[in-house]
């Protein structure tokens, strides 16, 4: 991201990097704060950083490295030497190590690896191995445990020992000999507690917690809900593998929401990463929004032939054209309204491809959507009647009906897309807002010449036998 701040160290990093100036570099990244020092480093060729960011201290560097995005994560590692790969990899937290060794060859893995103490070997082997969509993708093993035998004095002797290297202390987990988690004892517990006193004494064994193979959107749901700082995770079997930050909750969620922003502009790519001005090339770009666009073109062509189609209705009840835009839209906005609650209830887990789920959302949907339907149905009559001067009660008739029908398909739409969606395991939110809007289009042109020659048909046999 381009701020001010870093596009200030963007023209400062000019010269120092034009001129390979190691001092003034590091000079610079200690007067820094590393998101900003990430953020213009992303500006310049990665090739032109890396003698600089090779030459860093490995404090300094495993402070900075964190703060690239993952496609420049991925730029930088095959240009670093073993060496700085080592030194690196032994100062990252957990979460970062498993992001580094995902990117590392086999035969770097096999080099850095042994450096590591089993502990982050463990740990980062079995973190690595879930996949990207799972909480386990964004565990971190940087938490505190201990066992129920022990006293709060040993709680505090494992957390001056641990300070170091775990990024989580307001949370100590309690395991058993297995690693089964067993509870949990807040800092604000210990400091109210006397040394003496036993862990099984004063934990919580109420615990809160996920398992690693779930969907990283329920680790969210969670950490909001019960406003947790950490959440547990464990295996299948009860072990616990690592934590999930409400930091790293925070950074689930901006990504997801900006592939979401993506999908629902109509710029989801079918396969590969999402699009991105930075990153995707004239030709990416240029194939997957060219795709959407085509889709909704052959839409519109569709809705556009068939209201050409009704020329002869629209030319002996030409005020019919001034409702069409209204009403059409109007199924467009309310499908996308009700696809946009049912895809945020599938991405926090409140809702799954069950019957009951669909039939639970359909009972809450069809009285709000009739609702819906009659209001705006009242309101586009009213309106009609006072601003448009001599119209029939016949034309008045097609208004109300066809925005009552419109909007109450409007949200059966957006209710049913998503679900269909995950039948053919599709995301849901590549329906995206355009698509939904230009199918809706559609049905709405449909209906409303539907209820035009159901109304009006008098006056098409009147105009024949005038012709004739």
């Amino acid at each position: 991201m381009v701020t001010y701040e870093s596009n200030n160290l963007y023209q400062i990093l000019q010269p120092i990097i034009e001129d390979n100036d190691h001092q003034a570099f590091e000079a610079l990244v200690d007067t820094s704060q590393p998101i900003d020092m990430a953020d213009a480093l992303e500006l310049f060729p990665t090739e032109l950083i890396i003698p600089l960011i090779e030459k860093l201290p490995a404090e300094k560097l495993a402070e900075l490295y964190p703060h690239f995005e993952e496609e420049e994560k991925v730029k930088i590692i095959p240009h670093l030497n073993i060496e700085t790969l080592q030194s690196l990899l032994n100062r990252l937290l957990s979460d970062e190590q498993v992001t580094l060794y995902l990117t590392l060859s086999k035969e770097q893995r096999d080099i850095l690896m042994p450096t590591l103490s089993k502990e982050e070997r463990e740990a980062i082997i079995t973190l690595s191995s879930y996949p990207e969509e799972s909480i386990g993708s964004i565990a971190s093993a940087d938490y505190v445990s201990v066992t129920a035998d022990g006293t709060v004095s040993d709680i505090w002797h494992k957390v001056r020992q641990d300070a170091q290297t775990k990024e989580a202390l307001s949370q100590i987990y309690i395991t058993d000999e297995y690693r089964h988690l067993i509870g949990v004892v807040s800092l604000q517990d210990i400091l109210l507690s006397k040394d003496s006193d036993l862990i099984r004494d004063i934990m919580d064994t109420d615990v809160i917690q996920a398992k690693a193979s779930e969907n990283s959107q329920v680790a969210i749901a969670l950490i909001e809900r019960y406003d947790l700082p950490a959440l547990p995770v464990t295996d299948n079997n009860g072990h616990l593998i690592g934590i999930v930050t409400i930091e790293d909750a925070m950074e689930k969620l901006r990504e997801t929401a900006a592939g979401s922003f993506a999908k629902l502009g109509g710029n989801v790519a079918m396969s590969g990463p999402e699009l991105d001005y930075q990153y995707s090339g004239f030709w990416r770009m240029f194939r997957v929004r060219g795709f959407w666009l085509v889709i909704l073109t052959i839409f519109g062509v569709f809705t556009s032939t068939f209201v050409a189609r009704q020329e002869e209705i629209l030319s002996e009840v030409i005020i019919l054209a001034a409702f069409l835009a209204p009403i059409v839209d109007m199924g467009g906005n309310t499908g996308s309204q009700s696809a946009t609650l049912v895809i945020r209830s599938m991405a926090l887990g409140d809702i799954h491809l069950k019957w009951k789920d669909l039939w639970f959302i359909l009972k809450k949907e069809i009285p709000v959507a009739l609702a819906l339907g009659l209001m705006v149905a009242l309101v586009e009559v009213v309106l009609a009647f006072f601003f448009k001067s001599e119209i029939s009660i016949n034309v008045l008739m097609v208004v109300g009906f066809s925005m009552i029908t419109v909007t109450f398909m409007g949200g059966l739409f957006g209710i049913m897309l998503p679900f269909i969606a995950k039948r053919f395991n599709v995301d849901p939110a590549t329906l995206s807002s355009p698509m939904l809007t230009s199918i809706m289009d559609f049905l709405g042109v449909v209906i409303y010449f539907g209820f035009a020659y159901w109304f009006l048909s008098d006056l098409l046999v009147e105009a024949a036998a005038t012709v004739g």
